[in-house]
């Protein structure tokens, strides 16, 4: 910005608003020349910088994950060795640290890959309701039932069913869940038969499951069966430094789907979140 009414009030304001620099006329010419140089040497860097964030991006991208922490590192090659053999896994974690994608990158690493993968939300699940949803039932089993239904499993056999938030489930359930993971078959509300099914068992929860058993809300002997084996997830406050890598990420994904030409942010507005996170640890 150039401007023959300067002030450092209006040069700092400029600035806050955009402005890569401010001169105060009258301006030489080759004042004008050094600064532009100046302005293009550090346009350059940026795009060298995106275009080796980018890199990184691709790089330490895994299954939807994105990060470069010692942590999630580890949790990437913890994936990759369970994901052939596991039948139950449990992701512990805080609301929001990916148990999801976590879940999927299981189902996409191991043998059914190929199988569907069922999402149960066991928290938006009526009580009444869990045993139906989840094993299915018969014609006239309970009042409503008016034609047989395959739950859940079923609906996942040769595949994956993701159960999340198991914190929530019901201790009848519980039980019956037990069942099914003990004899690999399912029995629908209302029918004598049990129906023999291949299913592999992801939980997931932001409960402390071990606090719950004391409580008496959970069945510890379920408890040890999902957590054969265990993934917990660190929160993003404990790998700050996947911080970059992801405003990178959700750049990308965004810019993509809204149709923005938005190639990055500057680095004060990338560092601001840093900022915080050490104000607030």
């Amino acid at each position: 910005m150039i401007s023959g009414n300067y002030t450092p009030d209006s040069a700092v304001q400029a600035i806050r608003l955009g402005a890569a620099d401010y001169l105060p006329k009258p301006v030489s010419i080759e004042k004008l020349r050094t600064t532009i140089r100046k302005l293009a040497d550090s346009a350059r860097e940026r795009q060298n910088v995106l275009s080796y964030e980018k890199g990184l991006i691709s790089a330490f991208r895994f299954h939807g994950m994105v990060g470069r922490s010692p942590m999630m590192l580890d949790i990437f090659a913890t994936l990759r060795r369970i994901a052939p053999h596991y039948r139950s896994a449990l992701i512990t974690g805080e609301t929001g640290t990916g148990k999801e994608l976590v879940a999927r990158a299981l189902h996409e690493l191991s043998p059914v890959a190929n199988g569907p993968f069922v999402v149960c939300n066991a928290s938006a699940i009526v009580e009444t309701l869990f045993e139906s949803e989840l094993f299915g039932h018969v014609k006239g089993a309970f009042t409503g039932a008016v034609s047989d239904r395959i739950g859940m499993f079923e609906a996942a056999n040769k595949g994956t069913i993701f159960l999340d938030e198991i914190g929530e489930m019901p201790l009848t359930t519980q039980a019956k869940l037990l069942r099914t993971l003990q004899n690999h078959e399912v029995q629908r509300v209302g029918s004598p038969i049990a129906k023999k099914i291949d299913v592999r068992v992801i939980a997931a929860t932001n409960r402390s499951l071990p606090t719950q058993i004391e409580s008496k809300l959970f069945r510890e002997d379920l408890y040890y069966r999902l957590s054969m084996v265990e993934v917990s997830l660190p929160s993003l406050r404990e790998r700050k430094e996947d911080l970059p890598l992801l405003q990178r990420h959700f750049i990308e994904s965004f810019a993509q789907q809204y149709g923005k030409p938005i190639r990055g942010i500057t680095r004060r507005a990338q560092a601001l979140p840093l900022s915080l996170a050490r104000q607030h640890p």
